[in-house]
């Protein structure tokens, strides 16, 4: 199956199953690559706040935003 078709794929699933998908994926990424998991730990504790976005500039910056805001 090529990126392209999983790509596609992907898209069609439910919300629900896109993030079982999602965390399927970090958790293979985290037994596959030593020290995964303790870097995206200390990322995601990192609290200062010049190093997170809100939603609204997740929205705006991956234009998420469906013209109803």
């Amino acid at each position: 199956m090529s990126f392209e078709t999983i790509k596609e794929q992907v898209d069609l699933l439910a919300d629900a199953e896109r993030r079982r998908l999602m965390a399927y994926l970090v958790a293979v990424e985290d037994a596959k690559v030593q020290g995964h998991a303790a870097r995206m730990r200390e990322k995601i504790e990192d609290n200062t706040p010049g190093r997170w976005f809100t939603l609204e500039e997740v929205e705006k910056r991956f234009q998420l935003n469906d013209g109803n805001a």
